[in-house]
């Protein structure tokens, strides 16, 4: 090698050197740079993000392949909280650490929590049984009722094979919650989910202690129940108080809106009648009906309000102590009652949570409307239910509460304060703060509704607008009234009033839900999409400039991901009934037949966006068929539906997918059938199926995969 060689060999590696050099810089600047970034967030908000790690640690649970075991956890907070208290000099190590040891901590509160609740569940072989128990709750479904039962015990199961309540479909029976029955039912499991990714009764179920569902086979008796334990003694009497309140409030209420007004007051929903409900829905109001943070924060409010202006009244009082604390106990007082007697549903519980959580602050002299209030009711009601993480609810009234919350932050923090100068600009401004409340909640909201119900009232804006006064200024405060002057018999005049109030806001949800285009529908989102939206909501909400931008990145990322899912080609339920999309017409659900299997259909309409849909069966649309078998051509693929045994073999010769609707296929038929066979009993025992087709490929989706099998409720 020549010294001409030897100089540029050493200049090149020297360059190398000089890159690398320079990577590492810049490589250790980033992580300088990302290392003060977290020192920084985790300075200004670290109560908010260690509760929202808490949260993100329960979501883990619930997304993984297999049930975690407990010991590992506890293990890892007890290892955590030891290298938290060993890198106190290393900020950013140590911030890191602790959010890991909440992560951790979300993930052991959920396993623990679903272990404290396991209980009972019947075979998923549907069989007779004959129970007696006690009705915790009756809601109409169609021309039939949904009878809650809270079990004492079946004849002929075991004590420890015993559920503790269980769900019937039953005719309408002059029964009502709280009576003892004694019938006989067909039981099983409850189901999974109807479609791939859909709704899973069987885990909610799992978490309300539901070990049955079926129907009823005898007519309901009234049974002789042994004597209660105090606490479920307790609660069956506080059952049947709070449905003679709901039945004397229809009594008394205007026929229109009785059973409205029954719902907004005790939680009963049973009486609104049908048309009412779906107007509210399309229109936007929907969430007038569920008692949650509106309602809570209406009652609890305004107690607050006037027991202050009470104790202000009272001179020595006012002058020695600090009347607002007075005042707060009572409302948390008033939220409690109110709690009880609306029958503490899940949103219930946490606007209760919520109002606790502010008027406490009140009382320990702390600012009561700040995030760190809304991630300490997020956390607290996590913790008691982590199953609330999956909850369209739960994220639609955080969402909204913590977008209303840093809007008025912001507001209160920059605003210059000016002196209304009359009532007419006092009103304005009111109906201002009532519109950008609107405007804001509805925002923080509509996002979450279309993720999970896919569908969004465009314009629930003008709805709430219109309404939202009436309904909290008048209907609301009326219709706590009534109840309050109840025992002296006064409550006729108030229910009147807010009757009058609630039919003003009916005719607005009836005008708006009939006007062309009230309602936009959208196909459904996976997991994936919902928890990206969620944590750039997070981040819009809680973080700095910068993370705040990465926020909104997410969301785009998550609206980009959600419209590349494509919809699946054909479905086929746990009982082999056929339904495909037709490759001409986006619009029309090709099916085998129209009866059976509407639940699934509907929610299979529903995920593809395409509610307006219509159906057509296998006659109308000219399918193949004979006495034996269906053959359908869909995407240059072939489907043969055999309705016997004997078909199976000629049918594999010649598709690329075959559906036995009757009896199982049997070994052979398996071994010598080249291309995917499901059959009647296959499909029972597993779940109905998805099929996507693309690319030339045939792809099959499980409702009830072998992964949710391995789970507690599977």
């Amino acid at each position: 090698m020549n010294k001409g060689d030897t100089s540029i060999k050493g200049a090149g590696i020297k360059a190398i050197n000089q890159i690398n050099k320079q990577a590492r810089g810049i490589v250790l600047r980033a992580f300088s740079t990302a290392s003060a970034g977290l020192v920084e967030v985790m300075a200004r908000a670290r109560f908010e993000w260690c509760l929202v790690a808490f949260g993100a640690g329960i979501a883990v649970y619930f997304a993984v392949a297999v049930e975690p075991a407990l010991w590992p956890g506890l293990v890892a907070i007890a290892a955590l909280s030891g290298l938290v208290l060993l890198t106190g000099k290393y900020l950013a190590l140590r911030e890191i650490l602790v959010l890991v040891l909440f992560l951790v901590a979300g993930l052991s509160r959920a396993v623990t929590h679903s272990q404290m609740v396991a209980a009972p569940i019947l075979p998923d072989v549907q069989r007779a049984y004959t129970v007696n128990g006690w009705i915790e709750n009756i809601k109409p479904s169609g021309k039939l009722q949904h009878f809650f039962i809270r079990v004492q015990n079946i004849e002929h199961v075991h004590a420890d094979k015993t559920p503790v309540r269980i769900r019937l479909r039953i005719k309408p029976y002059d029964f009502k919650p709280g009576d003892s029955i004694h019938i006989t039912a067909l039981l099983k499991a409850p189901p999974g989910p109807a479609i791939v990714g859909g709704y899973d009764m069987g885990r909610a179920s799992y978490f309300k202690q539901i070990g049955g569902s079926g129907f009823a086979i005898s007519k309901a008796q009234t049974a002789q129940l042994a004597p209660l334990p105090f606490m479920q003694n307790l609660e069956r009497r506080l059952v049947k108080f709070r449905y003679g309140l709901s039945r004397r409030i229809q009594a008394r209420a205007p026929p229109h809106t009785a059973g409205l007004q029954s719902a907004l007051l005790t939680g009963d929903r049973s009486a609104i009648p049908p048309d009412q409900e779906r107007a509210l829905r399309e229109a936007g109001l929907a969430h007038l009906l569920a008692i949650s943070g509106l309602h809570m924060g209406l009652l609890a409010g305004g107690s607050y309000f006037l027991m202050s202006l009470l104790l202000a009244s009272i001179g020595p009082l006012a002058r020695r102590y600090d009347m607002r604390k007075w005042a707060a106990g009572t409302a948390i007082l008033a939220a409690t009652a109110y709690l009880l007697v609306s029958g503490a549903s899940v949103s219930t519980q946490r606007a209760f949570i919520m109002a606790v959580v502010v008027f406490s602050a009140v009382i320990l002299g702390r600012r009561a409307f700040t995030m760190r209030s809304v991630a300490l009711a997020a956390a607290i009601t996590l913790g008691l239910h982590p199953e609330n993480i999956l909850s369209a609810g739960f994220h639609m009234s955080f969402a909204a509460t913590a977008a209303l919350v840093a809007v008025y932050r912001y507001w209160a923090d920059n605003r210059i304060y000016t002196r209304p100068a009359n009532f007419a600009h006092r009103v304005w401004k009111g109906f201002v703060g009532m519109a950008v409340t609107s405007f804001v909640a509805g925002g923080a909201t509509g996002g979450f509704a279309a993720l999970h119900f896919q569908r969004f009232a465009r314009l629930g804006f003008i709805a709430n607008i219109l309404a939202m006064p009436v309904f909290t200024m008048v209907a609301m405060p009326a219709g706590f009234l009534a109840v309050l002057v109840m025992p002296l018999g006064l409550d006729k005049w108030p229910l009147l009033v807010m009757g009058k109030a609630l039919d003003y806001v009916l005719m607005i949800a009836v005008w708006v839900s009939e006007m062309d285009g009230a309602l936009m529908y959208f196909k459904s989102a996976n997991a994936q999409v919902i928890s990206l939206f969620a944590l750039g909501f997070v981040f819009l909400c809680l973080g700095p400039k910068q993370m705040r931008i990465a926020g909104l990145a997410m969301a785009v990322g998550s609206g980009l991901l959600w419209a590349g899912i494509e919809r699946p080609d054909m479905r086929i339920s746990d009982k082999a009934r056929v339904a495909f999309w037709d490759a001409g017409d986006v619009d029309i659900l090709t099916v085998d037949r129209k009866r059976g299997d509407g639940f699934g259909r509907a929610r299979f309409i529903e995920q593809a966006g395409l509610n307006t849909a219509e159906l057509r069966t296998f006659k109308d649309a000219g399918t193949l068929c004979d006495l034996q078998a269906c053959r359908i051509e869909l995407k240059g693929k072939i489907i043969s539906i055999v309705h016997s045994p004997e078909g199976v073999a000629e049918a594999c010769t010649d598709s690329d997918l075959v559906i036995l609707t009757l009896r199982a296929a049997g070994p052979r038929a398996r071994r010598h059938c080249q291309v995917p066979l499901l059959d009647a009993v296959e499909l029972t025992k597993t779940g109905a199926r998805d099929i996507h087709i693309k690319n030339g490929k045939l792809k099959i989706r499980k409702t009830n995969p072998e992964r949710r099998k391995s789970r507690p409720w599977g």
